[in-house]
């Protein structure tokens, strides 16, 4: 089985370990959606300025952050896990320890590189002046001006799909919190 397909399938295991082990309340339910809502709007805003290998995406909110769709991904990380209540929690720790020591360490080893060799200096500038997680305060003085576009989001990017499992995984944590106050588990 390849690298790739175990990936996915210790994500989907963690994920289902997320709405199993969660206890949500009303509180939970809303302090995570706040960060899930967030999360997901980045990386909407994110998908339809995007195109892959072909231009250095600096427009939207490429203009504040190197990496938005990642910031998007934590977001929504700590979304559920408050969502999820006091046992999700651990999940957050482990999660947060995966993103920061495994996960993004590995993208910037590999995109960095790969963005490096396709746009040269125009990247290595555009590195120097944009961080990876913490936004600027002003847009890019280089950045594009390129308009949100559907047809990034839709189908260069699939962002649907990410989308469909943040509503599958949104949708757990309302039917646990539904069948925790009928007092069925």
């Amino acid at each position: 089985m390849k690298n790739r397909h175990l990936k996915t399938l210790g994500l989907i295991a963690a994920i289902a370990l997320a709405v199993v082990l969660a206890r949500p309340t009303a509180l939970t339910l809303k302090a995570g959606f706040v960060f899930i809502l967030l999360g997901e709007a980045l990386r909407f805003w994110a998908a339809g300025h995007l195109v892959r290998k072909k231009e250095l995406a600096t427009s939207g909110p490429y203009a504040y952050l190197r990496d938005p769709l990642y910031a998007g991904r934590l977001f929504l990380l700590i979304g559920f896990c408050i969502m999820g209540g006091p046992r999700c929690m651990l999940l957050l720790a482990a999660g947060l320890a995966v993103f920061f020591c495994s996960y993004m360490p590995r993208k910037y080893k590999k995109e960095m590189a790969w963005l490096g060799d396709i746009f040269g200096e125009e990247y290595t500038r555009y590195a120097a002046q944009v961080r990876s997680l913490i936004p600027r305060l002003t847009p890019y003085p280089h950045s594009a001006r390129n308009s949100w576009r559907f047809d990034l989001f839709w189908k260069e990017n699939r962002e649907q799909y990410f989308l469909l499992i943040v509503l599958a995984v949104f949708a757990g944590m309302l039917l646990k919190y539904a069948l925790l106050a009928k007092g069925i588990f």
